[in-house]
């Protein structure tokens, strides 16, 4: 099944299953990793499926997002979108997605096939760290100490870009 006009988009519980279905992207919150006019193939995951840096597919709201899953509590998971400073603790959705490929210009990329696990987990271990470095540059005086940090993590590789 994929999600139409007739189906309720926002509402994942509606078309979310252990059968793949292609989601298009919108928007530009997980660039450069996903751009806008890409699709994902999404299947009914668990929370104990989820590892860090993995693509979640998740209802906030009206919208459904796809961001990057950076850890977890009992009750709620952090979330980052790429291109963002930091990420924000959600509830845990009823039914996550995750994103299994991406499409795009036609080729499927497999990402669950070497070396994209590797390649998810480390992205997810900087966007953590960014998501940290974003919070200690909220409680600095001023905003040139926070970039400083933020110039530095990305000179010696422990941020993302």
């Amino acid at each position: 099944m994929t999600p139409s006009e007739k189906t309720s988009f926002s509402d994942p519980a509606v078309w979310l299953s252990d059968k793949p279905i292609i989601v298009p992207v919108r928007g530009t919150s997980m660039a450069p990793f996903l751009k806008d006019g890409d699709r994902v193939e999404v299947t009914l995951g668990e929370r104990s499926s989820f590892g860090r840096g993995d693509l979640i597919l998740f209802q906030r709201g009206e919208d459904v997002v796809v961001h990057r899953f950076l850890a977890s509590e009992s009750d709620r998971l952090l979330e980052k979108g790429d291109a963002q400073a930091r990420g924000n603790w959600s509830a845990w959705p009823r039914c996550p997605g995750l994103v299994v490929a991406l499409w795009r210009e036609g080729d499927r990329t497999d990402l669950a096939r070497s070396p994209w696990p590797e390649q998810m987990a480390a992205l997810g271990r900087k966007h953590l760290r960014a998501h940290r470095l974003a919070l200690l540059s909220e409680r600095l005086p001023g905003a040139l100490p926070g970039r400083i940090l933020h110039r530095l993590g990305r000179l010696f590789g422990l941020l993302p870009g």
